[in-house]
């Protein structure tokens, strides 16, 4: 039976979609096993006239089992 973990990351981008997956993409490259994701937090910026949106996501991955010798 798998054994999950979690970490929590902050993204932003022009849309919420773009924040997530700016944040699933990041993560995906050091961590492998990645099942799902929550948002935990959505908040966002007006700079300029230009906004732009921030998650908070919780990221679960599968940790691997590895026996070290």
């Amino acid at each position: 039976m798998p054994v999950e973990k979690s970490i929590d990351l902050t993204a932003t981008g022009s849309s919420i979609e773009q924040a997530v997956a700016e944040a699933v993409d990041r993560a995906s490259l050091t961590l492998r096993g990645i099942t799902g994701f929550e948002i935990e937090r959505i908040d966002g910026a007006v700079a300029d006239g230009e906004i732009s949106y921030r998650v908070l996501l919780r990221i679960s991955f599968v940790i691997k089992e590895q026996l070290h010798e």
